[in-house]
């Protein structure tokens, strides 16, 4: 009885229970707390099926997400975390955190060790503000350029999109673009060296290229993505850097990547040249007031 620490409904449960009851395998329960506590005034018991609880799970695939039910275990919603895995410790200067390796004047306060999960809670212009297990209530903050020390050396594309995936979003389009995003493919460099990048790289270095903000880019990678499914191109992306007119020699999976990457090029060329797309979906709105915010910011500094 001593492990029946969770009360769901009129039942004690105990973790593994829990998370059996929630079709969750491979996982690891880190927090579980009710949504609406029961006023201390009242003896009254709330009815099971209007209880909330939200629960913190670990997983080996996922790293981390935050799983809302009621008190009949029927899942509401599942919040993925964006997080950094950093294979380097931190040295803590008050909150902001910098790579072990570097040295500071300044005697460190604190050291965080490597591999730590640490939690992103928002990207602004060059800064990551992260949280740290065991330090719930305080924001630590650290330079985009320190945190790309993290696993899979996260590009600014991938850490505002992870960053637009949390909280949840009624749009299926974070988690499609995560995902193409990630896929990786060989990029023929000019001098016939083989490279393999994944395709949040070769987009960040595009993106670069037509000079546009990176809420600008993920428009124009979406439209571009967009179009792709429906034309049934499924590949992994991205091919060629160099524009070849003969495409005959490639095999037709390399020849669909190489379009692929072609028509996300158009896209962000269009976009660069518009900076406006029609609207269809609200990830497409929060883009777009980003867009908005960024140019007026320019403006002023012109």
């Amino acid at each position: 009885m001593k492990n029946r620490i969770y009360r769901i409904g009129y039942e004690w449960v105990s973790k593994r229970e829990l998370l059996e009851r929630l079709f969750m395998t491979d996982c690891i329960l880190i927090e579980h707390k009710r949504m609406h506590p029961p006023p201390e005034d009242q003896d009254t018991e709330l009815p099971p099926e209007k209880e909330v609880h939200a629960v913190l799970v670990r997983s080996q695939r996922r790293p981390g997400e935050w799983v809302t039910f009621n008190g009949l275990y029927e899942v509401q919603s599942r919040e993925p975390i964006p997080w950094i895995d950093s294979p380097l410790e931190y040295h803590q200067f008050g909150v902001e955190l910098i790579p072990g390796n570097m040295r500071r004047e300044k005697a460190p306060q604190g050291r965080i060790p490597a591999r730590t999960k640490l939690q992103i809670a928002a990207v602004r212009q060059d800064t990551v503000f992260v949280t740290v297990p065991g330090h719930p209530s305080r924001r630590y903050e650290m330079s985009l350029a320190h945190a790309r020390f993290a696993k899979d050396n996260p590009t600014e594309l991938e850490m505002k999109l992870q960053v637009y995936a949390f909280p949840p979003r009624n749009d299926i389009f974070v988690d499609w673009l995560l995902k193409e995003g990630r896929k990786s493919g060989i990029v023929t460099r000019p001098n016939q060296e083989r490279v393999e990048k994944s395709a949040f790289q070769v987009w960040e270095d595009l993106r670069q290229e037509y000079g546009i903000s990176v809420s600008a880019a993920l428009i124009a990678i979406k439209q571009a993505l967009i179009v792709l499914d429906r034309a049934g191109v499924e590949t992994d992306f991205p091919y060629p850097a160099q524009e070849r007119s003969d495409l005959s020699l490639f095999s037709e999976s390399e020849r669909e990547a190489f379009y692929s990457y072609q028509s996300v090029r158009c896209a962000m060329a269009a976009v660069a040249a518009l900076l406006t797309i029609d609207p269809k979906d609200p990830l497409q709105d929060t883009l777009l007031m980003d867009i908005m915010l960024e140019q007026q910011i320019n403006r002023r500094r012109e």
